[in-house]
């Protein structure tokens, strides 16, 4: 197996300081398709196999949200279990106390991986265990250790029962002698997809159960993505523009038209990236455009379909359209899209693992994520940012429709959406659905959907809540830009993150983002050519 030698800055904050840290050795091993995902399905694996060599008793546990995969063994098997692991392993395979109560050794080491060899005498009376290995991409720039690992709990027998130590979602006891079962990947390994089983793990029949809140409905992706530079796609724009600029009988919005609102930096790959690493329970993903296809994209993979403006408008008399306003009215229209979908645009990235239920309740709810920016109040016709003006329009729908106003924009982070609320709102105000459709430019009688419209409708008629994201948007053309674009790479702490600029960058700034996307999310989708 290959290995390097990482080298990981250990950083904290101390009373607003930030103390250096001498750098922490890490052996990895490199695996050109690194993930969480791929680094817990691995690890765990490896466990499982071990465990059952050496015909240690075990099941695999239905984690809390927010956990790893958690592998269960009698507390009477304890010693053989860790020395299954100890004379198993190579010694990438490590161990950490993370929960207990640690004899003295141990409450110093406690916190800090460590060999299984090494680890399993400091572990004391610990009855959870946190494990992992370390991976790390081809180029060094994502590494995975415990954060991606699982944990080994010892159950307690009582009776003629097993005790789990801490709580699950299904049961905290099993018959000792109960049987054994086998359940798909999905319900151990929190970002595994259930369309996409790649195997199954021995548990037991109780942990087999469908729970209340278990997210197993297919949740699809959306993109809207367009290539700015295209000659063919700019003669048409171009066309539009002076057609449309006769039509009302001068020049349209400078926000409307900007060439920053349609020009690609290769940020729909690494979106995609993004997604692929950190949610890979997405089912399938669209790609919407307007007669173009990314060159790097394989259309053939059956994950991935790229559709046409063409296939989803009511009306295709009105294309083509540059307004995005109009295209997000039509994406409930894609053939064979889920009922529950998250709407991207390019510019989106997941920064960190994303579990369905940040979007998603399991009664297929969809939770939407308010902003501390207002809409601000007055007449849309006065107001310069389409966007805003939108919001008003959005706002006069549902004062009209329910007598409460709206005051906030929504984060600029993944829309979750369901097919069936996007249709019935395009019946009730089926006017201002057609008139945004029909709108080539951004103006200010325009909707916004997607990212407002049906969020706040679906709360008002109890279909979405409001959620917590962690979230920070960058302005790409700031002179601080690429001094935050280091941390965020070091630190890898934000939910979601928007990378958007405001005025046109230059060659240098492009050639920094394209360095920050590439070190940040390194693997390849399977769709890549």
């Amino acid at each position: 197996m290959p290995v390097v030698t990482l080298y990981r800055r250990l950083q904290g904050r101390l009373r607003g300081r930030l103390p250096a840290v001498e750098p922490t050795p890490k052996t990895a091993l490199i695996r050109a398709d690194a993930s969480p995902l791929q680094a817990q399905r691995e690890t765990l694996d490896v466990v499982c196999a071990l465990l059952a060599e050496a015909a240690v008793p075990y099941f695999c546990v239905r984690p809390l949200p927010d956990r790893p995969p958690v592998v269960a063994v009698p507390e009477e098997d304890r010693d053989r279990a860790l020395a299954a692991l100890a004379a198993g392993v190579h010694p990438l395979f490590a161990a950490r106390q993370p929960y207990g109560r640690p004899g003295a050794r141990a409450q110093a080491d406690a916190g800090r991986m460590r060999p299984v060899r090494r680890a399993a005498p400091l572990l004391g009376d610990a009855r959870v265990v946190r494990l992992a290995m370390y991976f790390a991409s081809p180029s060094r720039t994502l590494t995975l250790g415990p954060e991606s690992g699982l944990d080994l709990e010892f159950w307690a027998r009582e009776g003629d029962d097993l005790v789990g130590p801490r709580p699950n979602p299904a049961c905290d006891r099993v018959p000792a002698g109960g049987p054994v079962a086998e359940g798909g990947e999905e319900l151990f390994l929190p970002l595994a997809c259930p369309a996409r089983r790649a195997r199954a793990y021995r548990t037991r029949p109780e942990f087999l159960r469908r729970l209340l809140d278990d997210i197993d409905f297919p949740i699809d992706a959306v993109y809207t993505w367009v290539d700015g530079a295209d000659p063919a796609w700019r003669a048409r724009r171009d066309q539009a523009q002076r057609e449309e600029a006769r039509r009302v009988g001068g020049p349209l919005s400078e926000m409307a038209t900007t060439e920053a609102r349609f020009t690609s930096r290769d940020e729909l790959r690494y979106s995609l990236r993004s997604l692929l690493m950190y949610a890979p329970w997405i089912n399938r993903i669209w790609i919407v455009t307007d007669g173009q296809t990314p060159p790097w994209l394989d259309t053939t993979h059956p994950m991935v379909s790229v559709v046409d403006h063409k296939e989803i408008f009511t009306d295709p008399s009105v294309l083509p359209v540059f307004n995005s306003h109009a295209i997000e009215t039509q994406l409930h229209h894609i053939e064979g899209l889920s009922e529950h979908f998250l709407y991207f645009n390019d510019d989106f990235f997941l920064g960190r693992p994303l579990a369905p239920r940040t979007f998603f309740e399991g009664n297929g709810i969809t939770r939407f994520f308010p902003s501390t920016v207002h809409v601000p109040f007055g007449l849309p016709e006065t107001e310069e940012s389409p966007v805003h003006a939108a919001g008003m329009n959005n706002r006069r729908i549902l004062e009209d429709l329910s007598g409460r106003t709206i005051t906030q924009k929504l984060k600029h982070v993944p829309y979750a959406l369901r097919r069936s609320l996007m249709y019935e709102i395009e019946e009730r105000f089926a006017a201002e659905f057609q008139a945004t459709a029909r709108s080539r430019f951004r103006t200010s009688r325009d909707i916004s959907v997607v990212s407002s419209l049906a969020h706040y409708y679906g709360y008002l008629s109890g279909r979405a809540v409001p959620g917590q994201v962690d979230y920070t948007y960058v302005d790409l053309s700031l002179p601080k830009t690429p001094a935050r674009l280091r941390r965020m790479l070091a630190r890898r702490r934000h939910d979601v993150f928007c990378l958007n600029d405001t005025s046109p960058t230059d060659d240098e700034q492009d050639a920094l983002l394209a360095r920050f996307l590439e070190a940040y999310f390194p693997t390849p989708a399977p769709f890549e050519r």
